[in-house]
């Protein structure tokens, strides 16, 4: 009786493997790789901000080519050398310009940020400019951040 029951196993064994199918497939893997030009943009410099002791939030507004510059004077005191980011290789006729809605600066050791809020002017010459909201009771220090420019055609 053992000697069938072997012989039954090992034929079910042989028939279970004698039935299998192998099924396969072939994978293309692909990448695109695209080599980015540089755009030449200065530094956007916020200038020299005095602010109150004990200061409330508040927001200066930096315009279009200088034209203005709007802050609130009761946390305020003044704003001096102020110079808005011109990017020399892009053109008047450039569309496809993305940048970032904000961009956070610190200061090394602080624990207050800045927020600015960029905006470019790419009709009249391709600048940054834009607002920077600066917190209640800021510390002072220098403060710096940066981001990415890209302009796709």
């Amino acid at each position: 009786m053992r000697k069938y029951f072997l012989l039954s196993a090992a034929a079910l064994m042989i028939s279970g493997t004698a039935n299998a199918t192998t099924d396969y497939a072939e994978v293309t893997a692909k990448a695109t790789i695209e080599v980015a030009g540089t755009i030449s943009c200065s530094d956007m410099n916020f200038g020299t901000i005095v602010v109150k002791q004990n200061n409330a939030e508040t927001t200066i507004s930096y315009g279009d080519g200088l034209e203005y510059t709007h802050y609130d004077k009761t946390s305020i005191l003044s704003v001096t050398n102020v110079s808005n980011s011109l990017c020399s290789t892009l053109s008047t006729e450039d569309t496809g310009v993305d940048y970032p809605d904000s961009i956070e600066l610190k200061a090394d050791g602080k624990s207050t940020k800045l927020i600015y809020y960029p905006l470019m002017d790419i009709e009249d010459a391709p600048m940054f400019y834009g607002d920077l909201e600066i917190p209640a009771q800021v510390q002072a220090g220098e403060y710096t951040g940066s981001f990415t420019v890209t302009h796709t055609y």
